[in-house]
């Protein structure tokens, strides 16, 4: 089943910028992570290496050449300031989102984050259902994106 982020950037392409991502690099940076991430994240950035969206939102990429929008470089800062060390912050825009471990129930869960605030206020399952209960409907009226 595909992803709606793809079906609406194969619709809409100049709303979506992805920044793109060696395979190598790739691959030697997700064994450096000190933790896991969401499965669904981890294909997601092997097809894009993140990118820009709607204008207002940003999927931080693994390699991002600048580093302030690299996922390592975001996240040094954000647990610096108090995010807790079992999420990874990899969405930014009119709130973040992070992939959280749940080591308990031995699960990963994709969390968007209550603004100006480390607090979950909703958990996904999937990148799919992340992206279109969390960001896709705020946007879809406003850039005419199908139904689905």
């Amino acid at each position: 089943m595909p992803i709606p982020i793809f079906e609406d950037a194969a619709e809409r392409p100049e709303l979506f910028h992805w920044f793109g991502v060696a395979e190598l690099d790739f691959d030697q940076w997700l064994s450096a992570l000190p933790m896991l991430v969401h499965p669904g994240l981890v294909s997601f950035w092997r097809r894009t290496g993140g990118g820009h969206f709607f204008a207002s939102e940003t999927i931080l990429g693994p390699l991002h050449p600048d580093g302030k929008e690299s996922v390592l470089d975001v996240n040094q800062f954000h647990w610096a300031e108090g995010l807790p060390r079992d999420m990874v912050l990899f969405h930014t825009g009119k709130f973040c989102s992070a992939s959280r471990v749940d080591r308990r129930r031995h699960r990963n869960r994709l969390v968007t984050l209550k603004p100006d605030s480390y607090e979950v206020d909703r958990e996904f399952a999937t990148l799919r259902d992340w992206y279109s209960n969390a960001i896709r409907p705020s946007f879809r009226e406003t850039y005419q994106l199908r139904s689905g």
